[in-house]
């Protein structure tokens, strides 16, 4: 338990790379996002979800995931549930899926948060060979604070092989962390 706390405690010393007060009480966005990964979220067409790619780090796995969460009716009613759920490695759809038993997990009080949330801050990843950790606190609409622990693995498999991939998503305790202006 003590490297969820460590990753979320690291979510203190992540700046936004936004500049106002704005930014501070939202977050960073797309717009904000690394400029790898941003020109990954605006070169998918409107009609397509991006697909797991030996090209991502866990950082823009997560940041896809979440950010799609965060817009999930967009391009089409649950995209956003649908990418995150194109990500979960095969271990995660075995306990999980299919996609529409995964859909329910989202109208559960733990993950339900992640849908449609009104902003993201994300710890940097901890990563040891071919498994990486990183925390994320989502802000809701209503202004309450959520945090999550993302486990992610890298595939040796086909189809997936060398693409990095959630194996589970944990909802951790955000209520000791300072509350102040990240």
């Amino acid at each position: 338990m003590l490297a969820p706390m460590l990753l979320l405690m690291s979510l203190l010393c992540v700046a936004p790379t936004g500049t106002g007060p704005e930014a501070c009480d939202r977050g960073p966005g797309p717009a904000d996002a690394p400029p790898a990964l941003s020109s990954l979220l605006h070169s998918v067409p409107a009609d397509s979800l991006q697909e797991p790619s030996p090209a991502l780090s866990p950082t823009e796995v997560v940041r896809l995931q979440v950010e799609a969460l965060g817009d999930n009716d967009t391009p089409r009613e649950d995209a956003g549930i649908e990418a995150a759920f194109r990500f979960a490695s095969p271990a995660n759809k075995r306990a999980t899926g299919p996609l529409r038993r995964f859909r329910r997990l989202f109208d559960t009080p733990a993950y339900g948060p992640m849908i449609d949330h009104d902003g993201a801050t994300y710890s940097p990843p901890h990563v040891e060979e071919d498994r990486a950790q990183m925390g994320v606190i989502l802000t809701t609409n209503e202004g309450i604070r959520v945090g999550y622990l993302f486990q992610l693995s890298r595939q040796s498999d086909a189809p997936r092989e060398d693409c990095w991939m959630t194996d589970a998503v944990q909802r951790v305790p955000v209520e000791n962390i300072p509350t102040q202006r990240i």
